[in-house]
């Protein structure tokens, strides 16, 4: 059956509170309420992984996916903590070891380290080297504590909040706030040239 609007008259359009009707509307209302709980829930699912000793989380709609440590291109002159490029599938994608941002000796670094691929914004994708990946949990409001206040000695602006789960801390990052501007301007740079090759 279709349905064409202009040929619908007023005296079609009825007030229906039959059983039927309300049950009918009751099985949309919970289906709705459904939808939008799972919503919610991906909302609060996280990928957790660890740098060093400690475990971060990122929201689950910023990752693309989670890959074994690829070959990688180097590019001479990059700091240390950009090791170079990979090619996942036609894309050229940075990476950004992790434990540069979070003042963890490189050197100590797993060799069988992961990558996460992470999608920054609108028009950057990074591939985030980590020591590994735990699991996804899921952190609602009501388990994110705020930052603590270091009074601007330490750089945490990167830290949304911090999650607990039993004896977990997890420190939930803001992906705006991850990289800075000198860093942000050198990963789409090196995006930039290589697109071009």
């Amino acid at each position: 059956m279709s349905f064409n609007r202009e040929n619908v008259k007023q005296d079609d359009i009825v007030t229906d509170t039959s059983a039927e009707h309300r049950s009918e509307y009751m099985d949309t209302e919970e289906e709705d309420l459904l939808v939008s709980q799972l919503n919610v829930d991906i909302l609060n699912q996280y990928v957790v992984f660890s740098v060093g000793n400690e475990e971060y989380g990122v929201p689950i709609l910023t990752v693309q996916e989670i890959i074994s440590m690829p070959q990688i291109t180097r590019i001479p002159g990059m700091p240390e903590f950009i090791p170079g490029i990979i090619d996942l599938r036609g894309s050229v994608i940075p990476l950004y070891i992790l434990r540069n941002k979070f003042l963890v000796n490189i050197e100590d670094a797993e060799t069988e380290s992961v990558v996460i691929i992470t999608q920054i914004d609108e028009k950057k994708t990074v591939g985030m080297v980590v020591d590994s990946v735990s699991d996804v949990v899921s952190i609602t409001e009501e388990n994110q504590r705020e930052t603590p206040d270091f009074s601007g000695t330490i750089d945490v602006k990167f830290i949304e909040k911090i999650g607990q789960l039993g004896n977990r801390m997890i420190m939930i990052l803001n992906l705006d706030n991850l990289f800075s501007d000198n860093e942000n301007q050198l990963l789409d740079s090196i995006a930039k040239d290589s697109s071009t090759v």
